[in-house]
């Protein structure tokens, strides 16, 4: 008998399918869903790249920056024990069922 995964899908957003063993990510602009097993992540972590001190600083000093800088997406980043990482494009709204799928990733993660 298969697993029912547990599916996260929203415009916006990439689509997500958690498993028990294994979760699989399917970028907003992409048809394929790629694999990542548990045991072979880091860290996953969803933040806003424009709150990094290097993008505050050329936001500060740039009128198109400060213009544009607030309709850029959110990024989710899986990175693997072995350096490799992967960046997905996420909506900048909040939503807290992406929210919980993501922690639900990182609960998995530690166990």
């Amino acid at each position: 008998m298969e697993e029912q995964p547990l599916i996260f899908e929203k415009k916006g957003f990439p689509s997500i399918k958690l498993f028990d063993k294994h979760f699989e990510i399917k970028a907003i602009d992409y048809w394929e869903f790629r694999t990542f097993k548990y045991s072979e992540i880091k860290e996953i972590i969803h933040y806003n790249p424009n709150d990094k001190w290097w993008n505050k600083l050329y936001i500060l000093t740039s009128l198109t920056a400060q213009i544009f800088s607030k309709n850029d997406p959110w990024i989710l980043k899986v990175i693997k024990n072995n350096g490799g990482d992967w960046v997905y494009k996420t909506s900048r709204e909040p939503n807290s069922d992406f929210r919980k799928t993501v922690n639900l990733i990182k609960t998995k993660l530690d166990n």
